[in-house]
């Protein structure tokens, strides 16, 4: 499991706790209440605390601001933690237009697409994606976390810095498809996830399967499927508004991976895409 998921589950666990030890309501406690605490109760200064029950420190475990993915999943249900770690008034800036200056920002909306059972991340290669889960930030550092609409062709790039061991919330950038140096690929996804007979039409023939083993969970199953297969094999593919992590991966090429992590549990699936002389393809699956 993820370090990001042992967060989550380690976080949700203090929670709880603390729900059993007022005033003796656990049995009484429902999700709702949970969600609200989980959004209110974790304020700044009881993030070293948290680190602490944790057992996270500097020689064992990456802390929530040196790891990015572990920072955003405190940003995300910290109101306090937001109000500190966000650049107000927020720069909202345009492709097309000049920059203004947001004095109003709600992260809960904002944000909101993060709220559904996964994230997606795409990369250049199997390499990239690899490279990430070992990499190990510098001082100052740049991640971008997009929420593209693939219904209307949009990219909302929230620019986050981490400068002298801080991340912060520091601009907003609105861009379309056509700014983004993933174009052609978001505009074959976008039909891709959306359109059964062009998503059919777009699988490899064969098309190679990697896929972990129901009854060992250290097996994996490697082979292939004809083509004519996948609408009964496929599994959901992401779609509508999807999220991308930025973290210096470069595009371009003729392959895009896309990795799609589960927020509540290890497990994820990746979707490597071709680019042939026809178009683009889904050349193999891996769960």
């Amino acid at each position: 499991m993820s370090i990001k998921c042992k967060v989550i589950w380690c976080f949700v666990a203090v929670v709880v706790a603390m729900l059993l030890s007022c005033g003796g309501k656990g049995s009484d406690t429902n999700q709702e209440e949970v969600d609200l605490l989980l959004a209110d109760s974790i304020p700044v200064d009881t993030l070293a605390q948290v680190e602490e029950e944790l057992g996270i420190d500097e020689e064992s475990t990456p802390a929530l601001d040196g790891n990015f993915n572990d920072f955003l999943f405190a940003y995300l249900h910290s109101r306090t933690l937001r109000q500190e770690r966000t650049t107000m008034p927020l720069p909202l800036e345009h492709s097309q237009r000049p920059t203004e200056l947001l004095e109003d920002f709600n992260p809960e909306f904002e944000l909101g697409f993060l709220s559904g059972e996964y994230f997606t991340t795409l990369y250049g290669n199997v390499s990239q994606m690899r490279a990430e889960d070992d990499e190990e930030l510098e001082e100052d550092s740049i991640v971008s976390l997009q929420r593209i609409n693939l219904n209307d062709g949009t990219i909302r790039n929230y620019r986050f810095l981490r400068e002298e061991g801080h991340w912060q919330l520091a601009a907003i950038r609105e861009e379309t498809f056509g700014d983004d140096d993933l174009s052609d690929f978001l505009s074959f996804y976008a039909r891709f996830c959306s359109d059964s007979i062009f998503q059919s039409q777009s699988i490899a023939d064969p098309l190679h399967i990697s896929l972990q083993d129901s009854e060992d969970e250290d097996e994996i199953i490697n082979g292939i499927i004809d083509a004519d297969q996948w609408q009964t094999f496929c599994p959901e593919v992401p779609s509508g508004i999807i999220s991308n992590i930025r973290k210096g991966q470069t595009y371009g090429g003729h392959r895009i991976v896309m990795r799609k992590s589960g927020l509540s549990n290890g497990l994820q699936e990746i979707f490597t895409f071709n680019k042939e002389r026809t178009g683009w393809r889904l050349t193999r699956y891996e769960n």
